[in-house]
């Protein structure tokens, strides 16, 4: 259809709703209903506006489509994020890539394939998944208000009478940036192998890797390192409020329901809406098989179903980088990690390194994060902590 054609389509469509609005002002001038005569006429025009409608919605959409479609024969272009994969693919297989920077011992990995990691290790872990990540090289100050020291309160005023000023405090928590590296070796036989996903596979191995030692340093955090030349590592959950934030079991060895409660109940209700457990799976089974005077489960299942696998109505995520119960050991953490869980993750660098492990017939990968994580928000926190005798 030709622009004179549209027109005389759209002209024809006017002239019809003009013809439409007439019959309606006329019936409503003189205060009447349609006769049967008129209401025939006008269902008529009706029925042909919309079909007029309906056949310039359509050659647009034809228009559209006809812009938009690829030329016959030409392949469409390939996203950056795709061009990397694929080099990245190559270069593991040792296969030219002129994408892909080469070094005296391998070549260093674009950004798109280390955000895929990144994205994998949030994926992986709960704790880190749920905090609020921010994506900051050099050091990030997160303020937050005293409340123990904050003075601002509401009260009823009086006209003609000043308001009292209070005074609050302001603090930060600052996250600066740890070094943390992982070296990830791959069988070359296992690289010959066609079937494989290779791209996946690495990311998946490298995410899985990253992501325990993070958990690990979130939870039980490495104090002091070895190295005169390292700071101390990151504090985690280490710096919880151990006054206002911490139940202490009776035993060195056993958990009642009771001490799960009040453990829980250390937050606020603000907190309680995307609260979660972390536990180790020995402390888990142990709750799991908690029982009342009467002898029943506390927690409510069946033989064919098993547990709900929650504990008091909040998910439980169960991890071995956290301890077993044992005199004086944090076993069990409760908290809206989200709001009270700050961490960095930034990106350093990834490597493939072709030649150095070629005597072991293995191919050398490794990755280098700049890595912190503070609590931020001492009321979305509580823990468990064993009796220490």
């Amino acid at each position: 259809m030709n622009e004179k054609q549209r027109k005389a389509m759209m002209e024809k469509r006017e002239e019809l709703l003009d013809k439409m609005n007439n019959l309606a002002n006329q019936a409503e001038t003189e205060t009447r209903a349609f006769t049967e005569e008129e209401q025939t006429e006008f269902d008529g025009y009706e029925k042909e506006v919309r079909a007029l409608n309906s056949t310039l919605e359509s050659v647009d959409r034809a228009r559209d489509l006809n812009k938009t479609e690829t030329r016959t024969g030409e392949e469409p272009k390939e996203t950056q994020e795709e061009l990397d994969i694929r080099a990245f693919a190559n270069i593991i297989r040792q296969r030219d890539d002129s994408n892909i920077t080469k070094t005296d011992n391998g070549a260093v990995i674009p950004s798109t394939i280390i955000n895929k990691i990144i994205d994998r290790v949030i994926d992986i872990s709960p704790l880190f998944g749920a905090s609020e990540r921010f994506n900051i090289k050099g050091k990030v100050q997160i303020p937050y208000v005293d409340a123990s020291n904050d003075a601002v309160t509401v009260a009823y005023a009086t006209e003609f009478t000043d308001l009292e000023a209070k005074s609050t405090k302001l603090l930060t928590v600052e996250l600066t940036g740890y070094l943390a590296g992982v070296l990830c070796k791959i069988s070359k036989s296992l690289l010959n192998n066609t079937d494989l996903d290779l791209v996946n596979f690495v990311i998946g191995k490298m995410a899985t890797n990253i992501a325990v030692f993070i958990d690990g340093q979130i939870i039980k955090p490495t104090l002091s390192q070895t190295s005169p030349y390292a700071p101390v590592a990151v504090t985690g959950l280490n710096n919880i409020d151990t006054t206002h934030q911490v139940v202490t079991a009776a035993a060195t060895g056993a958990i009642t329901m009771d001490e799960l409660i009040s453990t829980q109940n250390k937050l606020k209700s603000v907190f309680q809406g995307n609260a979660f457990w972390v536990m180790s799976p020995a402390t888990w089974d142990a709750i799991q098989h908690l029982k009342d005077g009467e002898n029943r489960y506390y927690l409510n299942g069946d033989v064919r179903n098993g547990f709900s696998g929650g504990l008091l109505g909040k998910p439980v995520y169960t991890t071995d980088q956290i301890d077993n119960m044992g005199a004086g050991k944090y076993v069990i953490y409760y908290g809206d990690f989200g709001q009270g869980l700050a961490s960095k993750l930034v990106e350093d660098s990834v490597q493939v390194l072709t030649e150095k492990y070629a005597t072991q017939h293995a191919l050398g990968i490794v990755a280098y994060v700049e890595f912190d994580c503070k609590i931020q928000n001492q009321q979305a926190i509580a823990a468990l902590k064993m009796a220490a005798s």
